[in-house]
């Protein structure tokens, strides 16, 4: 009787240990933040209806002179521009802004996007040379993606958006 006690209560005690140390640790993802500053009369109008659903205050043809002057539109931007990450985790990208942003997985920044109209501006050309090789991961005003963990292999991985090319986050995994 004595031994079933003890055994009774050895089981016991397994049981509550295991149920107190998880099994496999699940890091948070990662998460980035897709913004921008659309003005949805101005931008609706020369684009088309839909283009922007947010409330920002850059009208259209300020966005226009921005990309003019300097080569991208300071208000649309990845948060934040560098994001670390470890092996196995995800990566969660949040669309805050009012248009339609990607997320897509390229070999080097520099290349143009999918629109001919803003890579004219931007480098003088519809067809710039393009460098990504991911799916485009389109993320509508809003919306949240996924980065599963299986893409986010060791090593440093740049993402940016087809849409607006000078939209840049480069993802470190450590291993």
């Amino acid at each position: 009787m004595r031994s079933l006690f003890r055994v009774t209560v050895l089981a016991a005690v397994s049981v509550a240990v295991l149920l107190a140390v998880p099994l496999v640790a699940s890091a948070d993802p990662a998460r980035v933040i897709a913004k921008d500053d659309c003005e949805s009369v101005s931008f609706n109008l020369a684009i088309g209806a839909g283009t922007c659903v947010g409330g920002g205050g850059t009208t259209f043809g300020n966005f226009i002179a921005q990309l003019v002057d300097h080569k991208f539109a300071g208000a649309w931007r990845f948060s934040p521009k560098q994001v670390n990450v470890d092996a196995g985790s995800s990566l969660v990208v949040t669309n805050r802004g009012g248009e339609t942003h990607t997320f897509t997985q390229v070999t080097q920044f520099g290349g143009g996007g999918i629109v001919p109209a803003l890579n004219l501006i931007l480098y003088g050309t519809l067809t710039p040379p393009t460098f990504f090789f991911g799916p485009l991961n389109f993320i509508a005003a809003g919306q949240t993606t996924t980065i599963p963990a299986a893409t986010l292999t060791p090593g440093t991985h740049l993402f940016f958006c087809a849409i607006h090319p000078w939209m840049q986050e480069t993802v470190r995994v450590a291993p």
